[in-house]
């Protein structure tokens, strides 16, 4: 269980890295936690308001974001969690084996054997 909130909280946090490093290097071209109302980029050096933006136009002129730039912080936590649920690294998210977990196994395997003979 513990392994799992690791997992969660390191893909949740790859996500928020990599969004707010993109925002930081594209400014406000790339949308990140910007909600619905907000000025988007026109795609020529302007800007196109996207429903009721609160916050006044832009005064830097906008930058094109790359398609696949603006999935980076999407698609590296998704591979991340997939990695680790669809591969032998799962194996690390499964709690330890306590030591009575390990004597019930092996209790459970020599069930059915002979019990060795006994010297008299």
């Amino acid at each position: 269980m513990r392994n799992s909130v690791y997992l969660l909280i390191t893909v949740v946090g790859l996500y928020l890295v990599l969004g707010f490093g993109v925002q930081l290097i594209y400014g406000p071209s790339y949308q990140f936690l910007s909600g619905e109302d907000c000025w988007r980029p026109d795609g020529q050096g302007g800007w196109v308001e996207h429903g009721q933006p609160s916050d006044p136009m832009p005064a830097e002129p906008s930058r094109e974001v790359p398609l696949p730039v603006q999935y980076v912080p999407i698609f590296v936590p998704g591979l991340v969690l997939v990695a680790f649920l669809f591969t032998p690294l799962s194996k690390k998210l499964q709690p330890p084996k306590q030591p009575a977990d390990l004597a019930e196994a092996e209790g459970d395997v020599n069930q059915g054997a002979e019990p060795p003979p006994e010297k008299t």
